[in-house]
């Protein structure tokens, strides 16, 4: 029986995963449990396992495709035993193996005796003027596809010499040898900005070693863009505020009295005098979801969190039974932390903090379903301006302004 791992949904935004890492490869076998891929969603990654036992039939998806959620990624043989499994793998390596010797020999033969026949090959990305391909009497030796041997025998690229000295892959493809002719006229770092911005390298004269400098006065002369494909978490930033201006929010301006403590964090004092008032005011633990309002027991707050690899809205669960040596901690290992799912998901109200960095004040947009946010500003003078954007769906204006002065009472308290 085969069992299909999909591309699991990890979050309600989610609708196409990255395929990171595969722990597994075709023929392993896999236990119940075990962890076989890395995946990326919108927000995080995660390690997925295998909840059947088998052999790795298949793998779908290479590392680094996007799918749709719940497209088929892998398939396990749940009847295949392991120990019989792995002879007959090996079997049908060897098997496979012995035909492709057999498939490439029947190749070149046919290659070699049509090969005076043929007209001079034209490579398309590589036409240098002082460089003409021959037409070669005999293919190149060593390990490679009949395609990469004809493209080296072309350009006398001696595929047997490059591979004992580890300058090609055994065995090599046609890829393999037009990476090796371009690094023959560019340096590594022009080549880097070749790929960077997709730049066609028939674009510069192959006659010298071109060097970055120069790739870099093309792109200025020609005012080319980098192009840098988004992120999963920049899409998933790109769907949360755009759903979030579809809200219907309203403003509300006001300034709050700060006391620092010191060792704490500011934004933890601000994390528990909001998680204090949202015990007091429900509907600030309240979720829309279709045509009923969800109010849960928790002060499960949302932080605007910068890392290394974009903005995250990092969850603190509970937060009203945290003391502020809690809340502090949180922060500080929040920063570095392999996010899950959990991290991301569960709130019901937000925090940003733009203080760090001496704004006085902003209006922050909404995350994902909660029922507000409070953008906070810079500390002057013991004084925070702060801005609550609210969803008028869930508090009008008058349960939102009891919820600020609750929030004003606590900030005190902390």
């Amino acid at each position: 029986m085969e069992y299909k791992v999909v591309m699991p949904v990890l979050s309600d935004t989610m609708d196409k995963g990255k395929l990171v890492k595969w722990y597994v490869s075709e023929g392993q076998y896999v236990n119940e449990g075990d962890k076989i891929a890395e995946v990326e969603s919108d927000k995080a990654t995660m390690d997925i396992q295998t909840f059947k036992s088998g052999i790795v039939k298949k793998l779908l998806v290479k590392e680094s495709d996007e799918v749709p959620v719940k497209s088929v990624i892998a398939i396990i043989d749940t009847e295949a035993k392991k120990i019989k499994s792995e002879k007959e793998s090996s079997k049908e390596q060897i098997s496979d193996s012995n035909e492709r010797n057999k498939k490439e020999s029947a190749e070149i033969k046919t290659q070699n005796s049509t090969l005076n026949t043929q007209s001079p090959s034209t490579h398309p990305i590589f036409h240098p003027s002082t460089h003409k391909p021959l037409i070669p009497s005999t293919l190149p030796k060593g390990s490679a596809s009949p395609a990469a041997k004809k493209l080296a025998g072309e350009y006398n690229i001696d595929i047997e010499k490059l591979q004992k000295n580890g300058s090609l892959p055994i065995p090599a493809h046609e890829e393999d040898i037009n990476e090796f002719i371009l690094k023959r006229y560019f340096t590594p770092a022009a080549l880097k900005l070749l790929k960077e911005y997709k730049i066609d390298e028939n674009e510069f004269k192959l006659d010298h070693k071109i060097t970055k400098i120069e790739v870099l006065e093309y792109i200025k002369e020609n005012n080319i863009p980098k192009i840098t494909p988004l992120t999963p978490n920049q899409k998933a930033v790109i769907k949360t505020v755009e759903n979030a201006i579809t809200k219907p929010t309203y403003f509300i301006f006001d300034e709050i009295e700060v006391t620092k403590k010191e060792g704490i964090k500011l934004t933890a004092l601000l994390i528990k005098a909001l998680a204090n008032a949202m015990q007091e005011s429900p509907l600030t633990r309240s979720i829309i979801k279709d045509d009923i309002i969800l109010t849960y027991p928790a002060s499960n707050i949302s932080i605007a969190v910068s890392r290394d690899e974009g903005l995250y809205m990092c969850v603190i669960k509970n937060a009203e039974e945290k003391n502020l040596e809690e809340i502090n901690e949180w922060l500080k290992t929040i920063k570095t932390k392999r996010l899950s799912i959990e991290d991301l998901s569960g709130s019901t109200f937000g925090i940003s903090n733009l203080g760090m960095f001496n704004i006085e004040r902003f209006n922050a947009l909404i995350n994902d379903k909660d029922a507000g946010i409070a953008a906070f500003g810079s500390l002057t003078q013991g004084k925070i301006k702060v801005t609550f954007t609210l969803d008028h769906r869930i508090l009008n204006g008058v349960e939102g302004a009891k919820f600020i002065n609750n929030f004003k009472k606590e900030i005190k308290n902390v």
